[in-house]
C-alpha cells in the first residue's frame, strides 16, 4: 500500500547523514527530524508538520504549520 503513495524514498547517503548530524549538533531537534530537515535543504523543499519541535529550525527551512 505504502508503494501506491505519491512519495520518494531517500537513501541515507554518507552526504545525507554527514548533513543529519549537522542539523543535530547545532539544533534542538531529534536525529530522525534532522534527516527531514536535511533533505528538505537539499530539495529545496517545505517542511509540513505539526511537530514544534521544528520551530528550532525554521531558519533553515520553511516550515508549514498543519
Amino acid at each position: 500500500m505504502v508503494e501506491s503513495l505519491p512519495l520518494e524514498l531517500l537513501d541515507a547517503s554518507r552526504d545525507l547523514v554527514l548533513d543529519a548530524a549537522h542539523v543535530k549538533a547545532h539544533y534542538t531537534i531529534s536525529y530522525a527530524d534532522a534527516f527531514a530537515v536535511a533533505a528538505a535543504m537539499r530539495a529545496r523543499a517545505i517542511v509540513l508538520t505539526g511537530d514544534p519541535e521544528f520551530s528550532a529550525v525554521v531558519e533553515l527551512v520553511d516550515v508549514e504549520w498543519l
